[in-house]
């Protein structure tokens, strides 16, 4: 996946799932979602809410572990809302990524509660993402502005760090970003669940983005400046020759969700909904 197209489809959904070690080297590309356009959206049944994967399920809980988890929430409370929901709407789903935290040396990572977010919102991810494209409006735009103010935070303050989070790359920088932005990152996990339940009340079952909505986007961003190279890299995958820096991989991400925001509604709605219903598979 291009990095502007992670940016613009995945962010709520990234999947820095706890893990603590960076990776050795670069995951390799894969073809953007866009590139096998159009895509049905057909979401399927989340499974029920009360069925927890058996082996964590059965897994013993550390005491002290979970003591250590329970304390650092109290510690973070931005992430009040946010745990709180999901423990209403999904417990199972909570129970299940509390149970991968602790799984980690939890007690003694200092953003114990930033690890344990990530968890979360990738669990979600896999087991109920495809019930955000499903969801109203109003919610997806919230979802998608949260993503552009996570990205524009990330722009301003560690290009590198953007371009990892754009990639959709594990990364133990990005949790430490969260332990720094927690306001921010629990806001957009809110959104991201919000989106989820809107979804599975709402069922809305929209089209698939026609070439014509792939065409407009194309326009719109070469209206705001964008080189037909930095284009293709977005809608195809090419990677410009030499290479962009970090800063304008990261302007591009922003002005990508810029332009999918001032399209036409039914336009910007299938988009966000393919952007949803890829990333719940991956």
């Amino acid at each position: 996946m291009t990095a502007a197209l992670a940016a613009a489809f995945g962010s709520w959904f990234l999947a820095t799932g706890g893990q603590t070690n960076p990776p050795a080297a670069p995951a390799a590309p894969v073809a953007p979602p866009l590139e096998s356009k159009p895509v049905a959206t057909t979401p399927v049944a989340p499974p029920p809410v009360e069925e927890a994967p058996k082996a964590q399920a059965d897994a013993p809980t550390d005491p002290q572990k979970l003591a250590a988890l329970q304390d650092a929430l109290r510690q973070a409370p931005e992430y009040d809302a946010f745990f709180t929901r999901l423990r209403s709407l999904y417990p199972a789903d909570y129970d299940s990524a509390a149970k991968q935290a602790l799984a980690q040396p939890i007690e003694t990572h200092d953003n114990s509660a930033d690890l344990f977010l990530t968890q979360a919102v990738q669990v979600l991810r896999q087991n109920r993402g495809l019930m955000g494209a499903r969801a109203g409006a109003e919610a997806l735009d919230r979802l998608f502005d949260q993503h552009r103010a996570v990205l524009q935070q990330l722009a301003a303050t560690d290009p590198a760090l953007c371009v990892d989070f754009l990639n959709g790359a594990p990364a133990e920088r990005f949790v430490a970003f969260a332990g720094a932005h927690r306001a921010l990152m629990g806001a957009e996990a809110l959104a991201g669940l919000d989106a989820i339940d809107d979804g599975t009340h709402k069922k809305i079952d929209r089209e698939a983005p026609t070439t014509q909505d792939f065409d407009d986007l194309e326009k719109a961003l070469l209206a705001k400046g964008m080189d037909r190279a930095a284009v293709a890299q977005l809608l195809d995958g090419k990677t410009p020759e030499p290479p962009l820096s970090d800063a304008q991989q990261c302007q591009n991400g922003l002005t990508y969700l810029d332009s999918m925001k001032a399209l036409p509604d039914l336009q910007r709605l299938r988009l966000y909904a393919l952007a949803l219903e890829v990333m719940a598979h991956e």
